[in-house]
């Protein structure tokens, strides 16, 4: 590791720049007793030269904690809440394809209360668990411009009716 920044008793603590050439990363922040501790920006260079994945945000004890961003290619991100480094509390993920979720995340999954939305004008804001719909929630056709209310289990809609 190359650090160039603020020392305090023999360690990083205050405002500074760490390389890290073998795993390919690159932080510029605050530090804390060593560690990433603040508000700081994560480099990472992927295997393709072309290719940076990087999260600016909070940082406690070396982990993503609080309010961040986190790009994961040029068109797809994630801006919200971080536990531990792992989407968690409230937060908007922007996919590669077009597609947006806003809701709750625990564990890097969907989970709770959440709007998703399709690039073709679908939508389903409801229930969330693991990652799946489950529980109550509403779908929106785009093409069709109909609404179904009703309750789903593990993705599938198991009781629906068409409202609109």
């Amino acid at each position: 590791d190359i650090y160039h920044g603020q020392w305090l008793n023999n360690q990083k603590h205050g405002y500074g720049k760490l390389i890290n050439k073998f795993n390919k990363y690159f932080y510029e922040g605050e530090f804390f007793q060593n560690k990433k501790h603040g508000h700081g920006k994560l480099t990472i260079q992927l295997n393709d030269r072309s290719m940076q994945r990087y999260y600016i945000g909070q940082w406690r004890n070396d982990r993503m904690n609080g309010y961040g961003t986190l790009y994961v290619n040029q068109s797809a991100y994630y801006e919200g809440e971080f536990r531990d480094s792992k989407k968690s509390g409230w937060g908007k993920m922007y996919y590669e394809n077009g597609d947006m979720y806003e809701g709750e995340w625990y564990n890097n999954k969907r989970h709770g209360l959440g709007l998703f939305v399709t690039v073709n004008g679908d939508r389903y804001e409801g229930h969330w668990f693991e990652d799946n719909k489950h529980g109550h929630g509403q779908y929106y056709f785009g093409k069709q411009k109909r609404l179904f209310e009703g309750l789903w289990f593990n993705n599938m809609c198991k009781s629906a009716e068409q409202v609109s």
